[in-house]
């Protein structure tokens, strides 16, 4: 997994530094990786990205054992002095980039699908976990302890009053329940009732404060669809989180499993980034800044907060200043001057630029993949931004 303190050490890496910053698809049980496929299709790769022979070698020497215990993907920094391998369990596109550091590419593995809180709930127990790159983190368990005198064993007995206390000899006999034994149910109910309730109520306030805490901002709900009817009812409007879907292991709770949980929640989280570009794509359409010079000059102004790219920037080219200290980015290629400084200005990549539109201009970016992508290019000129006003 790639952290957040691996994606601030990468950011802070020399700017001048040549390095190779490469995610490489390992998943052993992929038929592309069987064999010799693997080695000779990253050989490819890398040497199309203008990577040396002996960085190529170092990957070559490492992919075996990465398709072995690396999980699906495997994300590679290397140059003088650095050698990092992030092993993501997520089936990410294969790039390759050697040159200045680019740690969008990092980032971008590193946040490919959302990160998601995971509540599995029943009248029982409440497990929230935490869904990042692919892998399942439990965070917290909550167990319903009832109050003294409520103990489950002495409540079933009263709710079963088939089986009752004899004469004096004690003896267990059983009978048709009667007005009482009928009362003693409607009576367990009610408690029981009241005490999911309770539990609910407790759950939900922990909740609200640990996805805070996680910065999570999306919730999967997973238990009985009655008990998941009705926690939901629990919640509040104002909760700072959206639940984006609900679904059920047959385990139950406490026995969750989570390779099935991950087989359950994976095409709800994917759905749910599907839906978040769907709706972006429509708000700009309806008020958003398109065309790729347009969008580069509201960027400059600082009028864009949020900026859809294609998936791989590196397929999108710009023209940027050589002078770093006063920046200027175009789409023109006949402008060989920067209009702020007369610096020259250079053909690059859209992925160079993005950590610029980030730290300088405060832009958040978010890429679009497949059929949306090509919406992007094809309808909005390639880059579309939303204003801040």
């Amino acid at each position: 997994m790639i952290t957040q303190n691996d994606i601030e050490r990468i950011k802070a890496l020399p700017e001048d530094k040549m390095v190779l910053m490469a995610v490489i698809n390992v998943d052993p049980t992929d038929v592309d990786n069987q064999a010799d496929a693997l080695p000779l299709r990253v050989r490819k790769l890398l040497e199309n990205a203008g990577t040396p022979p002996t960085v190529i070698q170092q990957v070559l020497d490492d992919v075996a054992e990465a398709r072995r215990d690396f999980g699906k993907s495997a994300v590679y920094v290397i140059g003088e002095g650095i050698y990092e391998r992030f092993g993501v369990q997520l089936r990410l596109p294969e790039r390759a980039h050697y040159g200045r550091p680019l740690p969008s590419i990092i980032t971008n593995a590193a946040q490919t699908l959302p990160t998601v809180g995971i509540l599995m709930i029943d009248r029982e127990w409440a497990r929230l976990f935490k869904l990042e790159q692919g892998e399942i983190r439990e965070l917290q368990r909550e167990e319903n302890v009832r109050e003294e005198g409520s103990d489950w064993r002495q409540l079933t007995e009263q709710r079963h009053p088939a089986y009752r206390m004899g004469g004096a000899g004690g003896d267990f006999q059983s009978g048709a329940p009667n007005a009482a034994g009928a009362a003693d149910t409607d009576f367990f109910d009610r408690r029981e009732d009241a005490a999911q309730k309770r539990f609910f109520n407790h759950v939900v306030a922990e909740l609200g404060q640990r996805m805070k805490q996680e910065g999570l901002r999306h919730l999967i709900l997973m238990g009985p669809d009655e008990r998941v009817a009705k926690f939901r009812l629990e919640i509040p409007e104002t909760a700072p989180y959206t639940i984006i879907g609900q679904t059920n292991v047959g385990s139950g709770t406490y026995r969750a499993d989570e390779n099935a949980m991950l087989e359950k929640v994976m095409p709800i989280v994917e759905q749910a980034r599907e839906q978040e570009e769907i709706e972006l794509l429509s708000q700009l359409q309806e008020r958003g800044i398109v065309v790729m010079e347009n969008v580069l000059e509201a960027i400059q102004q600082n009028q864009i907060y949020r900026l859809a790219i294609p998936e791989d920037g590196a397929q999108v080219h710009i023209y940027r200043s050589h002078n770093r200290e006063v920046p200027y980015f175009t789409a023109k290629k006949d402008l060989t001057e920067s209009p702020l400084d007369g610096s020259l200005m250079e053909r690059v990549t859209l992925e160079e630029c993005l950590s610029a539109f980030t730290e300088l201009y405060g832009v958040e970016i978010v890429r679009l993949h497949g059929d949306h992508a090509r919406r992007l290019i094809k309808d909005f000129g390639g880059l579309a931004g939303l204003p801040r006003f």
